[in-house]
């Protein structure tokens, strides 16, 4: 960069050179402009190359290059002029004691007319937040300056009021930047000039941030009784807000902020601390102002003495989120800190919020209720991940005082919580607030009552939260909810829901779960339904003699919602309890639960099968049979066909109950446990009751066989084969074995789903029938009266899924064959069982790694289990994932080298009897074909010329020929180029890649066959035939002569 002759003539050589390189590598798009700012900067500030005239040149020259290239000054890269400003950014902040007088106004009129230009370099450049970010820099160390007593010369146009009001106005609108680094940056400017500022102006800077944050929110009444009067945040900027409680808390970090300012910077730190908004798409955009408000929490902990804390009145405080209830700033603070540490959605908030909380204890010890006990409960790492501190820390909270408690359930009623858009934080919720209610008693929880009782319109997410509360607090206290109005809810669907119901009888219209949420409203019913079902009694009659049975409305629940007929009873009803079901009420119920069979999302949830068993067990007998019948028939009818998730469903709700009876025979002598709360699945699988808890519930099971028998078919649907199993199959099954029925069709059907395939849309979706056919042997095996081929046939089954591909249905099946390792192989053979030979460390490895199928690979030996090993073991050695791949194979490799030669042989005898069985389009033919390749290319398969499978092998694979694939094809080629290395299978194989050169499909196909003969026997012929087309006469005859054989077209 050529410099003024002066400067040529006057600098020194080095200086020179140093002053060209700087220039240069200032507006680099590279990290060397960094350095080039520093040594530019060093440069300027020596006094002698100041008298030399250096920094007056960079100043102009940079001064200059802001005007962009209309003017002869810039290069127009943003890279350049990035550099530039970092220049001028690191010259204003090293210059001192008035050495930046002469070029102070110059630098800010440039600079303002960068961010004021109408034009395009102007504005291009104005749009990079790097450079905004330096203009805020540059403006900072201006107004340093400005309030050090820097003198402006006698033209400047403005004085330094002047400058300095426009420095702060722009700093006050880049609290709003989009840019997060820009807002960082404006708010630590803000603070570090206002820590300049004498007092009345600092006082005048915290009101304008005050008034801003008070523009675009009001007060407005809430639901809560702690906090009556919260702000409205839905038309607050939260990058404004951002940045404006990011700059008040920068200013309390530096202890800038007058003392008699607290009250109102604390008032808008706890009102910060509640800000949320939502994206149109349910997402939380207000975290970032939770956090600035937790850094400011921080400041004022760090900064300010416990005196100068203790002279703010809580009475001041015009926005208090829980008047009445603190008598210390201190009290308040850690309030709301415990608040967000356990309940905020954010872990950066909640973290940020616990580390305030332990400064605040512990720079004012004897301030905070409990405090000690308090930061060791809500400690930094406890409240990391949400669900610990939602349902751990805030219940231990909770526990230590009544103010944490209220502001818990406070809390847990607001939108952290109770109408939080994630449907598993409800849930949580739920939990908490019945494990509070039952800690602490309904008075925490009123708020709980004024929600569900006010008339406010809500979404169905919140009535989500309401219900699945109400469900949790009910039981506890029927008579706090007696007269509630959700027991009588104008429902969160387009239709009326009623859960109790006086006048009028029941239509399609009045239950109607519909809508991509109806999972919700079904769910959070269900949940209803089971905890009115848990706090009432059976009706107890008036009269001495009971209805008749032609007139009980219970015996017309099996039908239709529309086909319902109430007639009203004659009889009266009269119980001891607050809250009572009558016929008309579980009817009701019932219908809800039917609606919330036709949710597909349902399936996964415990709500309706808990619903359906307290609301059978509140049913007389009659009641029960024809419920019983009635979804055992539709399971059986037409209606699982069209609607696999509600034959599903029903499935799920009668196994539930069948399992609840078995529960209860297994628990007489023991306490009883929560009506609804269901056995596992494998803690029927011990013994077999000698009576179930009603002899005519369990004894009327053919309806419940043939509908379990109905869904575990190849035509039937996969999600009812899988709840058919989960949930069924195991109860059936015992009291079948118990009654003496013949349970060879339900040993079958075992077998069958051990071994299902099923695709659906493209996904392998018999693989989650496989994993619960797993589960479903390891409940049934003790009790199950199998031989021992019996058990070979199943067991045999699990080991082969126990080495296939899927991470899941490995697992699974280990876990199974670790339960039960003498099932197959007893401890005479071998003279040890599984669990001697596996170290107790490995018990839990991985399923995925070499020593693991190294110990599977050692039951080859049996020839029981021999080959369904095989048939699990080629998917995982040719399918799947890179690290599951390579273990198989060598694992495979090390079986073959250090195994006996009679079991090599049988092994590679059962290989090929598996794929010669799966021609020619079997599943495992292409698996079968890609070890084989494999081992026969690295030269692990002996030739064993007396066996005939060899020869079979390449027959069979002619059928192969047409029909195939391209990667089937490939792995054809494969085999039979390692099979022509020997002398007795050489001529046949040979004979198969000859006729591959006749393939008309795929032109790889022949390329593939000719480089294998070639590579097997080179031979100049195939060099001269064009393989990109079907071979011709000419070709065919040249393939003759070479190799003696006439290729026929495959």
């Amino acid at each position: 960069m050529p410099l003024e002759p002066r400067l040529v003539k006057d600098l020194p050589s080095v200086a020179r050179r140093l002053l060209v390189l700087g220039l240069r590598y200032l507006i680099s798009a590279s990290k060397e402009h960094q350095a080039a700012r520093t040594l530019l900067v060093r440069l300027c500030m020596r006094p002698d190359m100041e008298r030399l005239g250096v920094k007056g040149y960079c100043i102009d020259w940079a001064s200059r290059f802001l005007d962009g290239p209309e003017s002869g000054g810039g290069s127009g890269s943003i890279y350049s002029l990035i550099g530039v400003l970092s220049f001028l950014a690191g010259f204003l902040n090293s210059c001192v004691n008035g050495s930046a007088t002469s070029f102070l106004v110059h630098v800010l009129e440039y600079t303002q007319d960068l961010v004021t230009s109408n034009n395009s370099y102007a504005k291009l450049a104005y749009g990079s937040a790097t450079v905004r970010k330096l203009v805020i820099k540059i403006y900072r160390a201006s107004a340093i300056h400005l309030l050090s007593g820097c003198s402006l010369p006698a033209e400047s146009k403005d004085d330094e009021l002047t400058l300095l009001g426009n420095i702060i106005d722009h700093l006050m609108t880049c609290l709003s930047d989009k840019d997060n680094p820009v807002r960082f940056s404006a708010s630590k400017a803000l603070s570090i000039i206002a820590q300049k500022l004498d007092p009345d102006m600092a006082e005048q800077l915290l009101d304008g941030l005050a008034e801003r944050l008070q523009e675009d929110v009001n007060l407005s009444v809430t639901d809560s009784i702690l906090a009556p009067l919260r702000l409205d945040y839905s038309t607050a900027d939260p990058l404004r807000w951002q940045g404006l409680i990011l700059t008040l808390s920068h200013l309390l970090f530096r202890h800038s902020a007058p003392k008699w300012k607290l009250t109102t910077i604390l008032d808008l730190l706890v009102n910060a601390l509640d800000f949320e908004q939502r994206s149109s798409t349910g997402a939380s955009i207000g975290s970032g102002v939770r956090d600035a408000a937790c850094f400011g929490m921080w400041s004022v902990a760090r900064r300010y003495t416990t005196k100068e804390l203790s002279q703010v009145a809580v009475s001041d405080l015009r926005s208090r989120t829980h008047p009445g209830t603190h008598t210390s700033v201190f009290r308040l603070l850690a309030s709301e800190l415990v608040l967000t540490a356990t309940l905020d959605p954010e872990g950066n908030v909640r973290r940020a919020a616990s580390a305030a909380l332990q400064e605040l204890v512990g720079r004012h010890p004897h301030k905070v209720a409990h405090g000690i006990d308090l930061v060791q409960i809500v400690d930094y790492q406890a409240v990391g991940l949400r669900s610990r501190g939602m349902t751990t820390v805030a219940v231990r909270a909770a526990n230590l005082d009544v103010l944490y408690l209220s502001v818990v359930c406070d809390g847990l009623l607001s939108w952290r919580a109770i109408n939080s858009p994630d449907a598993t934080i409800r849930r949580r919720t739920a939990g908490v607030i019945g494990e509070l209610f039952r800690r602490h008693g309904p008075a925490p929880l009123a708020p709980l009552q004024q929600l569900i009782e006010s008339p406010k319109v809500r979404s169905l997410e919140e009535w989500h939260g309401l219900y699945l509360a109400f469900a949790a607090v009910f039981p506890q206290s029927p008579s706090v909810f007696a007269d509630s109005r959700l027991l009588h809810f104008h429902g969160p669907t387009a239709s009326r829901i009623h859960l109790l119901r006086k006048d009028g009888p029941l239509s399609d219209k009045d239950i109607s779960i519909a809508g991509k949420k109806g999972h919700l409203a079904a769910e959070a019913l269900c949940m209803v339904v089971s905890a009115l079902a848990e706090a009432s009694t059976k009706p107890v009659s008036t009269t001495s003699t009971p209805p008749p049975p032609s007139t009980s409305a219970q015996s017309q629940l099996h039908k239709p919602f529309s086909e319902y007929s109430l007639p009203t009873p004659s009889h009266k009803t009269a119980t001891s309890t607050v809250y009572n079901t009558d016929l008309k009420t579980l009817q009701y119920h019932l219908a809800v639960i039917e609606a919330s069979f036709e949710q597909a999302a349902m399936l996964g949830s415990e709500a309706y099968r808990d619903a359906s068993v307290c609301v059978f067990n509140q049913l007389d007998d009659q009641g029960q049979k024809s419920l019983l019948e009635d979804w055992s028939n539709r399971v059986i009818g037409a209606s699982t066909r069209h609607n696999p998730e509600a034959g599903a469903a029903r499935l799920g709700a009668i196994g539930a109950i069948i399992q609840d009876g078995f529960e209860k025979s297994h628990t007489k002598a023991h306490e009883s446990k929560r009506p609804g709360t269901l056995v596992s699945r494998t803690s029927v699988s011990c013994t077999v009751p000698p009576t179930p808890r009603s002899s005519r519930a369990l004894h009327e099971t053919g309806l419940m066989y043939d509908a379990l028998m109905s869904q575990l078919g190849e035509e039937s649907h996969w999600l009812a084969r899988i709840a058919a199993l989960k949930w069924l199959y195991a109860p059936i099954y015992l009291i079948r074995l118990r009654d003496g029925f013949d349970v060879q069709p339900l040993d079958q059907a075992l077998l069958d789903c051990l071994e299902d395939r099923t695709t659906f849309n493209s996904r392998g979706v018999g693989s989650e029938v496989r994993t619960q056919a797993i589960e479903t042997v390891e409940a049934i095996y003790e009790t199950a009266k199998w031989d021992s081929t019996q058990r070979v046939e199943v067991f045999g089954r699990v080991y082969g899924l126990a080495v296939e591909k899927l991470d899941k249905v490995r697992d699974t099946a280990w876990r199974c064959i670790r339960k039960y390792p003498d099932a197959v192989v007893p401890k005479t053979h071998h003279c040890v069982s599984i669990m001697d030979i596996v170290p107790e460390r490995m018990a839990a490895m991985s399923t995925s790694n070499t020593l693991y199928f190294d110990f599977m690979l050692a039951f080859c030996n049996n020839h029981l289990l021999r080959g369904h090993l095989i048939q699990g073991l080629i998917t995982s050695a040719s399918s799947g994932s890179e690290g599951l791949l390579s273990a198989a194979r060598l694992a495979i490799c090390r079986f073959i080298s250090t195994g006996s030669a009679a079991d090599v042989e049988a092994y590679y005898d059962s290989l090929i009897s598996i794929i010669r069985a799966a021609m020619p389009n079997g599943r495992l033919v292409r698996p079968g074909l890609d070890v084989l390749a494999f081992m026969l290319d690295v030269d692990y398969v002996p030739c064993f010329p007396h066996s005939t499978q060899w020869k079979s092998l390449l027959g069979t694979m002619a059928l192969l020929h047409r029909g195939s694939d391209l990667r089937t094809f490939e792995t054809i080629i494969q085999v039979y180029t390692g099979l022509a290395r020997y002398e007795d299978l050489r001529t046949d194989s040979l004979a198969a890649l000859q006729r591959l050169l006749a393939h008309r499909r795929f032109p790889t196909v022949r390329l593939a066959a000719a480089a294998a003969l070639f590579i097997i026997q080179p031979h100049d012929g195939l060099r001269t035939i064009d393989l990109s087309t079907p071979l011709s006469v000419t070709a065919r005859n040249q393939v003759q002569k070479a190799y003696g054989y006439n290729a026929q077209t495959s």
